[in-house]
């Protein structure tokens, strides 16, 4: 059976939060998509997540997740909710970062405890 890209992003992709480091892992661009940024990300770079958020993919569907990062600011969308241009999260990989990781483990275990 064939994965879905949501269990690709389950397996492959741990959780992201606002200030965690990820490096980018795929910049490829079409032209057309290009266009619509002030400015690309580009692999190999460390970047700071400045936040998560629901996004649109290419088909301009809901349920990709976005990423703004810090030091990078795109123009809005110019459909309704017109939100900053994220970059999906499957471009990314997160970089260890003890801070987060407790953080993000005290979280569980806080709903574990619920």
């Amino acid at each position: 059976m064939r994965k879905t890209r949501q269990q690709n992003w389950t397996r492959y992709n741990p959780r992201m939060v606002k200030g965690q480091k990820v490096v980018c892992v795929d910049d490829k661009v079409e032209p057309e998509i290009a266009r619509l940024y002030d400015k690309w990300i580009s692999k190999g770079t460390t970047y700071v997540i400045r936040d998560v958020v629901l996004a649109q993919n290419r088909k301009g569907e809901w349920g990709e997740v976005g990423l703004l990062l810090q030091g990078i600011v795109n123009p809005t969308q110019s459909i309704a909710p017109f939100q900053e241009r994220s970059f999906n999260s499957e471009r990314f990989r997160p970089i260890e970062d003890k801070t987060i990781t407790e953080a993000m483990e005290q979280e569980r275990y806080a709903e574990k405890s619920s």
